[in-house]
């Protein structure tokens, strides 16, 4: 009996260790990306600016990797968020944003793995400013970590483009 009870205290200790652990990791994350309010979020840890959608919010359709490139020259131009040095991210960016907890999701109601402060209903699968040979250039996919490269003027799985900035003023 005594033996028993023990083990029913110590499984409630770890029960409430496991509660309190998730319920950090998550107020953590949170806190990790901020909305601007702009159209942008900032991440607290890689001091990168993301653009909170993505272009097939606006544009409703897929891209290749020229007219991404077209879509951040008219961006930049346009002063998006008041600024003009956006980019595509690097593949490595993108992979930094992923997680598979995230509730976001795709244009095709599928889960992506992006924080929450991202917005629904974008694109699957994003280009990258990472290269391969001159023809080819990588995307992610968002819903399984997935990284291909595809010829830079295919955009034959509705590619988007989540446009980046380096640092951001954290004021």
């Amino acid at each position: 009996m005594k033996i028993l009870f023990q083990l029913k205290c110590f499984g409630t200790i770890i029960a409430v260790v496991i509660i309190t652990g998730t319920t950090f990791l998550n107020s953590a994350w949170a806190a990790r990306y901020i909305d601007q309010g702009n159209g942008t979020i900032a991440d607290q840890n890689s001091g990168l600016l993301w653009q909170r959608a993505d272009s097939y919010h606006e544009l409703k359709q897929g891209m290749n990797w020229y007219q991404a490139l077209e879509y951040i020259d008219l961006k930049n131009a346009e002063k998006f968020a008041g600024f003009d040095d956006w980019r595509l991210p690097t593949l490595e960016e993108l992979k930094s944003l992923y997680d598979t907890s995230r509730p976001i999701k795709s244009k095709d109601g599928e889960r992506i793995g992006l924080p929450e402060s991202f917005r629904n209903g974008g694109s699957y699968y994003l280009w990258t400013s990472t290269e391969r040979g001159l023809e080819n250039a990588w995307y992610f996919g968002l819903g399984f970590k997935e990284e291909y490269f595809n010829l830079k003027d295919m955009g034959d799985l509705d590619q988007g483009v989540k446009m980046v900035r380096g640092k951001f003023n954290k004021n």
